[in-house]
């Protein structure tokens, strides 16, 4: 995941902070919260982060999400009743669909999916 900082550069979100934050806010969509992050830096250049900055924005910003119940104003709707017809579904989502695996298997590759991509669809 890329975020744009005011210098004109972009920062790369550590996998590690990806996943310590899953752990630290639980009923946020941490990928989901950085995309809207990442748009929102995007349109809002004038109140870009800097390098040192952006850590503690990003965590301001899913620590507010939490607070909210798990999901800022920002975030898009994500249904959650049910599988997402294929309509829906965007080619990011194909990609990272892990739907199909095993239970027993999930969680590792939720983890692959999450490294290598910065986001995974559970159906």
């Amino acid at each position: 995941m890329l975020m744009q900082l005011n210098d004109g550069t972009d920062y790369q979100v550590p996998d590690n902070d990806i996943a310590m934050w899953v752990d630290l806010y639980p009923a946020v969509n941490v990928t989901q919260e950085l995309n809207a992050m990442a748009g929102w830096l995007h349109a809002n250049p004038k109140k870009r982060k800097t390098k040192r900055g952006i850590t503690r924005f990003i965590n301001s910003w899913l620590q507010r999400a939490q607070d909210k119940g798990g999901k800022s104003p920002f975030a898009q709707d994500v249904k959650t009743d049910g599988p997402t017809p294929t309509k829906q579904m965007t080619a990011n989502d194909e990609l990272c669909d892990i739907s199909w695996v095993p239970s027993d298997r999930r969680d590792a590759m939720r983890a692959v999916f999450l490294n290598k991509y910065g986001h995974v669809f559970e159906g």
